[in-house]
């Protein structure tokens, strides 16, 4: 994976992590709606899948390298 792309997921990845904090502090004081709870959901499922690609590639460079 281009440098580029790494760094557009890492960017990606912040915004998520944004959006999920927001969630957990709102769920935290009982006012997370149905909605936000099934979004928060479906961002972990995201943020598990960028992350598995940020593996992989740091991984292929990693062996390209050597």
């Amino acid at each position: 994976m281009e440098n580029y792309r790494a760094e557009e997921l890492r960017a990606e990845l912040n915004q998520l992590f944004k959006q999920q904090a927001e969630v957990l502090e709102s769920r935290s004081f009982g006012a997370a709606t149905e909605t936000e709870i099934l979004e928060y959901e479906i961002r972990q499922e995201i943020i598990h899948d960028i992350c598995i690609e940020l593996a992989n590639s740091a991984a292929a460079q990693a062996s390209g390298a050597l």
